[in-house]
């Protein structure tokens, strides 16, 4: 069995697309980024954007994010090794700029899952996954349409990992709901 090492550089709109389909093993550990950890993402990225030299976002320089190791065949199935807490923040950050541009939604969803076809039998497929024990917690209050509007401080959680999730999810809403629009719109369109 041959065994090869690739390394790509990539940008997020490749990484959520429909050549990836993440999922963290059961052995990763769990997610478990901090408040500040999600804050110093959101402002790394809002900092970039605004000190950046030119207002258009196809002329700004890539932000690198960091790597992401995967055990990958080929089809879109991917394991990840590390970067789940980079993807499940990216992810939680999408999932709210979605919440708060209904007028982009429909172009932000597509980085959170793919939607289904009924004709060819299909259900929608999420992007990525996380263990076991988060995933349908993930998929219902982050991913899905909607669920962010059902999170609150007094939700009951299976654990910590759960826990994080909401509260660095409402703490991105809070901190995204205090910008402007445009501001909202551009860290959409320079992420995608």
């Amino acid at each position: 069995m041959t065994t090869s090492l690739l390394a790509k550089e990539y940008p997020i709109d490749k990484i959520f697309s429909n050549d990836y389909a993440f999922s963290i093993p059961n052995v990763q550990r769990p997610y478990s980024w901090t408040e500040e950890n999600t804050e110093v993402l959101l402002d790394d990225l809002l900092e970039f954007i605004d000190n950046s030299s030119t207002n258009f976002i196809d002329e700004m320089n890539p932000y690198f994010l960091g790597s992401i190791v995967l055990i990958k065949e080929d089809g879109p199935d991917s394991q990840v090794l590390d970067g789940q807490q980079r993807l499940t923040t990216l992810t939680i950050l999408l999932a709210v700029l979605k919440n708060l541009l209904p007028e982009k939604a429909n172009e932000i969803k597509g980085f959170l899952y793919e939607e289904g076809n009924s004709l060819r039998g299909t259900p929608d497929r999420f992007r990525l996954t996380l263990r076991d024990r988060d995933a349908d917690f993930f998929r219902e209050f982050i991913q899905a349409d909607g669920g962010i509007d059902k999170l609150s401080t007094n939700m009951k959680f299976d654990n910590d990992s759960q826990k994080q999730i909401v509260t660095n999810t409402l703490l991105l809403k809070e901190r995204l709901s205090n910008i402007s629009q445009e501001e909202r719109t551009q860290l959409a369109t320079y992420l995608s």
